[in-house]
C-alpha cells in the first residue's frame, strides 16, 4: 500500500495533470514526459507527429480531423497476479479479448482510445504491467461492447463497461471492485502520449477516494466544471468532492458537503444505501453532471464575494480622560456594518464597538470590539452632543418609534404611530435626517405629512392648527398625488417634524412654502431655528434619486414660522453641515437641468455676518492625478474640532480619494493620497466620519474587500497614522490594474478636445499554458457616474470564475472634470459607444492573456444602453450581451420616466418645464437609441427588468425583446415583478448574476 504522503503527492500529480490538459472534443489530451523527444511535448491522435507548441498542436489537430481513429486496447494487472519481471507481450485481438473475459475483475482494467500507438513502454516502478496492444479495425472491437446491463448502470457503475459508440473517441473503462484491498498500478497509453494513475484502495483514506474521482474525472469526461474556468491559485490546498467531483478550498470541502451533499455523506453509516444512492447518482448524464457541478460553483463563488460586511456609517461615542497628566485617553467608536444574506434573501444591519487607548493625539492600542449585534429595524440613529444618549428611530409590527437609550438602558419612548401627527419617517439620503437640539431635549426628523382619509359624513377639508394634517374631501379620494419618483415612491410632502422628550409629543412645524419641500435639516446655533434644504416641487416633481440637478435651496426658519432663503436664487442645493463653533456652514451648490449629477462648488456661509462666498469651484478639468472636483454629498461630520478645515470625498479618475480644505485659505490638499498614508494597498477611500479630529475612514481594492482604518488628524496630514478597526484581511486571487485612455483624433470631441478617460481591468492569476481568459465588458450606468477602484462584489466573483472583467469610465463619467461630464450632451450613442469600445481594444493589445474572440458585454440603465449599442454597432466583435433595465428607445421613453429632463439634455436639447416634444426631437432620441441597430444585433440577448421602474420603464426591454424574437436571435427575458430601477434585493442580485454567468458560458463555449 503507498503511504498517505505519497498518496497526496499522487493527487496533487494528477491534478496538475488535469490543469495542463487540452481538451479535443470529449477527451483530454496530456502532455508527454517519456522523453519521445528533449522536453514534453504532445502527440496527435490521427497520426505520428509530435509537438512542442500547443498552438501549432492545436493547428495540426484540426487538420487530422478527417482520418480514420484506430483503437487499443490496454490491460494492466496487479503486482499479486504477475511477477514484475515478466517482459511485456502482443497478443493478438482474439486473444486479448479471450484474456478480458478469464481475468478477475480486481485484475484488469480495459480503456479504448483513439490513436496510434507503435511503441509500448514499461513503467519503471515497484508494481509490475502488463501491456497488451493492438491496432484494431471496428470488426474486431463488436465483442468489446458493453452490455446492456453495465450500460444502463450509468458512467461509473461497479462491475459496468462505460462506452459511447467507438467513433465517438470516448474512455471505456471498466472499475475495479471496490472490495478488492489490492494496490494497482496503472500506465495508460493514450495515443502517443502517456499519463500515469495511482487506484488504490477506496475504503483506505480521504486521499484514495479524492484520487479515485480524479482518475474518473480524466479518463471518464467527468469534468464538472467547464474547459475554460481557471482555477484558483496553486498556493491553496485543494480537494475534489467525492460525490460531484468540484474542486474546493480545503478549507470549504465539509461545508460543501454539508449543504450539498447531507444525504450523501449521513448514508455513508449503510454502506447498502450508500451504494443504492451513488448509482442513482451515476445514472444522471455526464451532460447533466456538468452542469449541477457548474451551477454549484457559480453560487458558491457568488456567497462567497457577497457575504464581506461593509462598513456604512461610525461615530464616537465616549472620550473620557484617564490620566490628566500624561493625557491618556479612553475613546469608545460605534461603527454600522451592512452585510447581505444570501440564504435568507435580505440584508442585515450589526454594530461593532471598538475601544482605543490613546495618548495625547497617538492610537497606542486598539482594543478587540468582541461579538457584534444585529440591527433589527433601525431606520436612523443618531447620538447626543455629549455623548450621553443616543436616539434610534425603528419600525417595528407596522409602527414606527422614537426610542432614546441612555447608560441604563431605555431611557424614552415614543410611538410616532400612536400619535397620529404625520405619515412615514424619512429615511432616504433626499430628504432624511434626525438631529438633537443643543439642549438634547428635542430631536428633529422628516417625515410625510399626514393625510386623513375623510368618512361617510364628512365632505369638507380642513387643516389642524399645526398644519400637520390635511381631510380630504371624499369625492377627490382617487385624485392623483405626484411623488419624488424612483426610490422614494409615496414620499410626496414632506413636513418638519419636532418630538419634545420632556412633554412626550410630537410637533409639526408649519411655515414651511407650499411651493417647496423640506429636507436634510439641522438645528440653527442655540436651537432657536431650522435650517434646511428645500426642493422646488412646482409646477411638478421630477425625480430625484440620483439628481444633483434640480431647483433647491438653503432656508432658515425660526420657531415662530417665518422663513427665509440663505442662499442664490436658480440653483441646486445639498448637504448644509454646521461647523462645531456654530459660526460657518458649508453646503454643496450645482446647476440647475443639464447633466442630472456633475461637478459641485462648495459655499461657505458666514452666520454671523450672514454672507456667502465660494469655497471650492467647479473644476472643469484636472491635471493627471489632482483633484477633479466635487460629485458626492458631504459626510454628516466633516469638519475639524476647531472649525478651520472640512474633510470629503471625491472621484478621482479610477480612484475614491479624502480631500481637506482650508476654510480660511481655500487650499485643497489630498489627505488620503494612495501613496501617502501608506495606504498604497488600496484603490480607494471613502471618508465615514470625523469628531473631535478622530478620521475613521473605508478602505477596499478591487481584490480586497472592505475595512475600517482610524487615525488622528495631524496639521500636516502626511502625518496621519492609522490603526486597522477590523473588517476582511484577506486578498481575493487576481489582480487588477487601471487604465487611463487618450481617444485618437478621429474620435476627439472637438467641443472639448484633450480630454481622457479610464478603465480598471480585472484579470484572474494564469500561467502560460492555460487558455486565455474571456473578457467581460462591465458599463457603469448614470451615465455620469463612477467605477471607482474598491471592491466590487460582482466584478469580483466574474474574476473569480475565471473571466476578466474590463470597467469602462467612458468620457461623461464622474473624476475627470465638468468638461468631460458636459462633453457627453448630445453625443450618446456615439462618443460613449467609441469610448467602451477604445477600451476593450486597448485591454486586448496590451494584454496577451485575453482572448479576443470570447468578449461578452454587461451594462444597466445607460450601462444597458450602451452594451446594446455595443452588439448592435459592432455584431461581429461580442459574442453575448446581458443588460438590466436597459434604455432601448429614447423616445418612446420621454414619456414614461421620472427623470423626463434627462431625456432633452442627453440629446442635445435643453430642457423647460413646459417644453413639448417635436417631430424634430422624436426623431433625434430615436436616432440616438440602440433600437435602430436591432436588424444587426446577432449576438444573445439576456433582459433583466424590474415590473416597478419607474426610471426607465420595463416597456423598453420588451421592445427589443419583440424586435429581436422576430429576427429569431436568442433571447432570454428574466422578469422582477416587484423591483425597481435597480435591481437591488439580495435575492434579485443573486439569480441576475448566477443567470448572467450561465448566458455568458453557454455563448461562450
Amino acid at each position: 500500500m503507498f503511504k498517505p504522503t505519497i498518496k497526496s503527492k499522487c493527487l496533487k500529480h494528477l491534478q496538475g495533470h488535469r490543469r495542463r490538459a487540452i481538451r479535443h472534443k470529449e477527451f483530454f489530451i496530456f502532455k508527454c514526459h517519456l522523453n519521445c523527444r528533449s522536453a514534453p511535448h504532445f502527440h496527435c491522435v490521427s497520426c505520428t507527429s509530435t509537438f512542442m507548441r500547443k498552438d501549432g498542436f492545436l493547428k495540426h489537430l484540426a487538420m487530422c480531423e478527417n482520418k480514420t481513429p484506430k483503437i487499443m486496447v490496454i490491460e494492466v494487472k496487479s503486482e499479486e497476479s504477475y511477477p514484475t519481471s515478466e517482459p511485456v507481450t502482443t497478443v493478438s485481438p482474439a486473444a486479448t479479448a479471450s484474456i478480458a473475459e478469464e481475468m478477475p475483475v480486481e485484475q484488469r482494467c480495459k480503456s479504448l482510445i483513439t490513436g496510434d500507438t507503435q511503441d509500448i513502454w514499461k513503467r519503471k516502478g515497484s508494481l509490475g504491467e502488463h501491456l497488451y496492444t493492438k491496432n484494431f479495425t471496428d470488426e474486431d472491437t463488436v465483442g468489446l461492447r458493453p452490455t446492456e446491463e453495465s450500460a444502463n448502470m450509468g458512467p461509473t457503475g461497479e462491475g459496468g463497461i462505460v462506452a459511447e459508440q467507438v467513433s465517438t473517441g470516448k474512455v471505456l473503462v471498466e472499475e475495479e471492485n471496490p472490495l478488492v484491498h489490492s494496490v494497482v498500478d496503472l500506465s495508460v497509453s493514450v495515443g502517443d502520449h502517456s499519463a500515469s494513475i495511482s487506484s488504490v484502495n477506496p475504503h483506505s483514506t480521504e486521499t484514495d477516494v479524492a484520487i479515485q474521482t480524479l482518475v474518473n474525472e480524466i479518463f471518464l469526461g467527468h469534468t464538472p466544471v467547464e474547459c475554460n474556468t481557471l482555477q484558483r491559485p496553486r498556493s491553496e490546498a485543494q480537494d475534489l468532492c467525492p460525490f460531484c467531483g468540484l474542486m474546493l478550498n480545503r478549507k470549504n470541502l465539509q461545508v460543501h458537503l454539508r449543504r450539498k451533499h447531507p444525504e450523501e455523506v449521513s448514508s455513508q453509516e449503510n454502506p447498502a444505501l450508500a451504494q443504492f444512492k451513488t448509482t442513482k447518482q451515476q445514472r444522471l448524464p455526464l451532460r447533466q453532471q456538468q452542469k449541477i457541478a457548474m451551477e454549484s460553483e457559480i453560487r458558491d463563488v457568488f456567497r462567497h464575494c457577497i457575504k464581506f460586511p461593509v462598513p456604512i456609517s461610525a461615530s464616537l461615542v465616549t472620550d473620557d480622560l484617564l490620566d490628566s497628566t500624561s493625557e491618556k485617553r479612553c475613546i469608545t467608536i460605534l461603527t454600522r456594518w451592512s452585510q447581505c444574506d444570501l440564504e435568507r434573501g435580505r440584508k442585515l444591519g450589526f454594530a461593532q464597538r471598538w475601544t482605543l487607548l490613546c495618548k495625547r493625539n497617538t492610537i497606542e492600542h486598539v482594543l478587540p470590539s468582541g461579538t457584534s449585534t444585529q440591527i433589527h429595524g433601525e431606520l436612523l440613529s443618531c447620538q447626543s452632543p455629549f455623548g450621553t444618549s443616543r436616539a434610534v428611530i425603528r419600525e417595528e409590527a407596522g409602527h414606527q418609534h422614537l426610542e432614546v437609550w441612555g447608560q441604563n438602558g431605555l431611557e424614552k419612548i415614543l410611538d410616532l404611530t400612536a400619535q397620529n401627527k404625520h405619515g412615514k419617517v424619512y429615511e432616504d439620503e433626499q430628504f432624511a435626517c434626525l438631529a438633537w437640539s443643543p439642549c438634547e431635549k428635542k430631536l428633529l426628523y422628516v417625515a410625510e405629512k399626514k393625510r386623513v382619509e375623510s368618512s361617510a359624513q364628512s365632505s369638507f377639508a380642513s387643516a389642524n392648527e399645526d398644519g400637520g394634517v390635511v381631510l380630504l374631501e371624499e369625492q377627490d379620494k382617487n385624485v392623483y398625488v405626484e411623488d419624488w419618483g424612483e426610490g422614494l415612491v409615496g414620499k410626496s410632502c414632506p413636513v418638519l417634524c419636532v418630538a419634545d422628550l420632556n412633554k412626550g409629543a410630537v410637533i409639526v412645524y408649519a411655515g414651511v412654502p407650499p411651493h417647496i419641500s423640506p429636507g436634510q435639516a439641522l438645528w440653527a446655533p442655540n436651537g432657536r431655528g431650522i435650517v434646511f434644504v428645500g426642493q422646488w416641487n412646482e409646477p411638478f416633481r421630477l425625480g430625484l434619486k440620483f439628481c444633483s440637478n434640480r431647483r433647491s435651496g438653503l432656508y432658515y426658519m425660526d420657531m415662530k414660522g417665518n422663513c427665509e432663503c440663505l442662499s442664490s436664487e436658480g440653483v441646486s442645493v445639498s448637504s448644509p453641515r454646521m461647523s462645531p463653533d456654530l459660526h460657518w456652514i458649508v453646503y454643496l451648490q450645482g446647476q440647475i437641468f443639464g447633466p442630472h449629477r456633475q461637478c459641485l462648488s462648495m459655499m461657505l456661509y458666514d452666520v454671523k455676518n450672514r454672507t456667502t462666498s465660494v469655497l471650492v469651484d467647479v473644476v472643469r478639468r484636472a491635471e493627471k492625478g489632482q483633484f477633479a472636483g466635487i460629485y458626492e454629498s458631504l459626510p454628516s461630520q466633516c469638519w475639524t474640532a476647531d472649525s478651520e478645515r472640512i474633510y470629503f470625498n471625491s472621484a478621482c479618475e479610477n480612484n475614491k480619494a479624502v480631500f481637506s480644505v482650508d476654510r480660511s485659505t481655500g487650499r485643497i490638499a489630498q489627505v488620503c493620497g494612495l501613496d501617502s498614508l501608506r495606504l498604497d494597498n488600496f484603490g480607494s477611500v471613502q471618508l465615514l466620519t470625523i469628531q473631535k479630529d478622530v478620521m475613521v475612514m473605508r478602505c477596499s481594492s478591487p481584490n480586497q474587500p472592505p475595512c475600517l482604518k482610524v487615525a488622528f488628524l495631524s496639521p500636516v496630514d502626511l502625518n496621519m497614522h492609522f490603526s486597522n478597526l477590523g473588517g476582511a484581511d484577506v486578498y481575493e486571487g487576481f489582480d487588477w490594474q487601471p487604465m487611463l485612455i487618450t481617444p485618437p483624433s478621429q474620435e476627439e470631441n472637438h467641443q472639448f478636445s484633450g480630454l481622457n478617460f479610464g478603465a480598471i481591468l480585472l484579470k484572474p492569476y494564469s500561467t502560460p499554458e492555460r487558455r486565455k481568459s474571456p473578457l467581460v465588458v462591465n458599463i457603469h450606468g448614470g451615465p455620469h457616474s463612477h467605477f471607482a477602484a474598491e471592491w466590487n462584489a460582482t466584478a469580483a466573483a466574474l474574476t473569480e470564475l475565471g473571466f476578466a472583467v474590463l470597467m469602462v469610465n467612458y468620457r461623461g463619467s464622474t473624476g475627470f472634470g465638468q468638461d468631460s461630464i458636459e462633453s457627453l450632451l448630445g453625443n450618446v450613442g456615439s462618443q460613449d459607444v467609441e469610448d467602451v469600445q477604445r477600451a476593450v481594444l486597448c485591454a486586448l493589445q496590451n494584454e496577451s492573456t485575453l482572448d479576443p474572440d470570447r468578449v461578452v458585454v454587461m451594462g444597466g440603465s445607460h450601462g444597458g444602453f450602451l452594451a446594446c449599442h455595443m452588439i448592435g454597432q459592432y455584431p461581429d466583435f461580442y459574442r453575448a450581451c446581458a443588460a438590466r433595465n436597459p434604455v432601448i428607445n429614447a423616445a418612446t421613453l420621454l414619456g414614461t420616466s421620472d427623470i423626463v429632463d434627462w431625456r432633452y439634455s442627453s440629446v442635445g436639447i435643453k430642457y423647460a418645464f413646459d417644453r413639448l416634444p417635436t417631430p424634430q426631437s422624436l426623431t433625434t432620441m430615436l436616432e440616438k437609441s440602440p433600437i435602430i441597430h436591432a436588424a444587426q444585433i446577432r449576438a444573445p440577448v439576456l433582459l433583466m427588468l424590474g415590473g416597478r421602474d419607474r426610471r426607465v420603464s420595463p416597456h423598453q426591454g420588451l421592445e427589443l425583446y419583440r424586435a429581436l424574437k422576430s429576427r429569431n436571435i436568442p433571447i432570454r427575458l428574466l422578469w422582477y415583478s416587484d423591483e425597481g430601477h435597480s435591481l437591488s434585493k439580495v435575492n434579485t442580485q443573486s439569480d441576475c448574476f448566477f443567470n448572467i454567468i450561465l448566458w455568458f458560458r453557454e455563448h461562450l463555449n
